[in-house]
């Protein structure tokens, strides 16, 4: 039996790609369509990939919460690492040298490149948690994976009538 997989209820089938929920009052895409009211996926890796920050913003919209507060993490450590390497080498080339001011404004543009990142990110994790972390350490994400993994994961079955004792 075909159900909704937002509400539980039985659905009907418009066409070979489509399901219907009267309930919902929208249009289902099969793939996303359960059996005997199972509840929706929840999709995520436990880990985000260094090589994801170098992605476009519409495939940084397609990971996980998850792994976007674990992207965000690395995004601020590296921001944080490119401001401090743009002061000591503008503090070493005030000291004379003009190889520090060339490496300087590189660092300078990276700076740019995780901070504009970091934005991305963080508004990503706003439209969808409502807030945006301060800090992400170690002990905030392995909650959260926690709270993900010990979600309801039960049918959604409306009891009509009372259990006996």
């Amino acid at each position: 039996m075909k159900t909704c997989p937002y509400c539980g209820t039985n659905i009907e089938r418009m066409d070979r790609q489509h399901y219907y929920c009267d309930f919902c009052c929208m249009k289902l895409d099969a793939r996303i369509v359960k059996e005997n009211h199972e509840r929706l996926d929840v999709r995520f890796r436990e880990f985000a990939l260094a090589a994801h920050i170098d992605k476009t913003t519409p495939e940084i919209m397609t990971l996980s919460t998850f792994e976007l507060l674990c992207l965000l993490k690395m995004i601020r450590q590296e921001r944080n690492d490119m401001y401090h390497h743009m002061h000591v080498f503008r503090r070493a080339g005030d000291a004379g040298s003009n190889d520090f001011k060339k490496v300087e404004k590189e660092s300078g543009r990276d700076y740019i490149y995780f901070t504009k990142k970091a934005f991305i990110v963080e508004n990503i994790i706003r439209s969808r948690l409502g807030f945006v972390p301060r800090r992400i350490t170690e002990k905030y994400l392995t909650k959260y994976l926690e709270n993900i993994q010990n979600d309801k994961k039960g049918p959604m079955i409306i009891r009509t009538q009372r259990q006996s004792s």
